[in-house]
């Protein structure tokens, strides 16, 4: 049976229906079964949800917080210790004695006369010159407009 009441039986069971629908869903609900049911159904799924989930207890609520704050007391303020600092202290000298030595005996113009230079210019100038020799293959085919009159009439005299 499809007495089309879904949304009335929500309203009613919300209490959200006025008291036209009320009573008329009332009236409804005493002659349908498949409504009671419905009915019946929703407050079950209600129910169900309305049962409180388990959790921790109290005492392990507050045992977690007191740990938390003991924890949290431990790192408060400015913490120095000495190990660190002497690592990266040797760690920085360490790096700054190996960049002296490494370039005590390169020229100081070494980035810019690595061979790197020579080499690039080298791909550029063969870049250059494929272009030259293929603009001077395809003029050949250029003909303007005046080189073709100009020929007509040589060819007509």
């Amino acid at each position: 049976m499809n007495c089309e009441y879904g949304e009335k039986l929500i309203l009613y069971f919300y209490g959200e229906a006025g008291e036209a629908l009320r009573a008329e869903t009332e009236s409804h609900l005493a002659a349908c079964g498949v409504c009671r049911a419905s009915l019946a159904a929703l407050k079950q799924a209600g129910d169900r949800l309305s049962v409180p989930q388990a959790g921790p207890s109290r005492a392990a609520q507050a045992a977690v917080m007191v740990a938390a704050r003991a924890q949290a007391a431990k790192r408060r303020g400015f913490g120095f210790s000495w190990r660190p600092a002497l690592l990266s202290g040797a760690l920085s000298a360490v790096m700054g004695v190996v960049f002296a030595v490494s370039a005590r005996n390169s020229a100081a113009d070494l980035a810019w006369n690595s061979g790197i230079d020579a080499k690039l210019d080298s791909v550029e100038y063969s870049v250059y010159q494929a272009e030259s020799d293929l603009a001077q293959a395809s003029g050949d085919w250029e003909y303007g407009y005046s080189v073709l009159e100009d020929e007509r009439s040589m060819v007509e005299v």
